[in-house]
């Protein structure tokens, strides 16, 4: 069963755990042409399919996805998921924003907070994520926010980066 988790962020911005009322919103973002090009898997995605992956993940303490909110707007989304609550290890990702949000920062002020809970209130250790090597913009964005470049692979770059000392 999934902990509660508080919302929190900063000024900017505020990120809480994803609702039911809230897969319209991010479905759309994600079937997006010029969203799905930066997943894994980037088919298009039915509104059933992503409810069923929502009650699934409701049931998960793993798993933590949250809505980013601006001025009381839904402006994207982040996650952090795969924790290991006994190495105190987790990969962050699943950034995406929605189309009227981009170029404002929302990501890259997401991406700082979720580090910040990931160390404060999750009490991990290591965080790393999963970027293809030509999405030069998200790159920017973990760098700037101290995540560090560990390999390349098929396409990818992996990064991360320890929370030890985020406030």
């Amino acid at each position: 069963m999934k902990r509660s988790v508080s919302p929190f962020g900063n000024s900017a911005i505020r990120l809480r755990l994803i609702e039911e009322q809230d897969l319209l919103a991010t479905l759309s973002w994600r079937n997006r042409e010029e969203a799905r090009v930066w997943f894994k898997s980037s088919g298009l995605l039915s509104y059933e399919q992503h409810r069923n992956w929502f009650l699934r993940y409701q049931e998960k303490d793993d798993d933590f996805l949250f809505v980013i909110e601006a001025d009381g707007n839904l402006v994207g989304q982040a996650s952090v998921y795969g924790i290991d609550w006994d190495s105190g290890t987790a990969e962050v990702g699943r950034f995406l924003v929605a189309p009227e949000g981009a170029g404002k920062g929302y990501i890259h002020r997401a991406c700082t907070e979720l580090a910040r809970f990931c160390g404060t209130e999750l009490n991990l250790e290591y965080i790393f994520l999963e970027v293809f090597e030509h999405n030069e913009r998200a790159l920017r964005i973990y760098q700037q926010n101290g995540f560090v470049e560990e390999r390349r692979y098929d396409g990818l770059v992996r990064m991360g980066r320890r929370t030890a000392g985020i406030a």
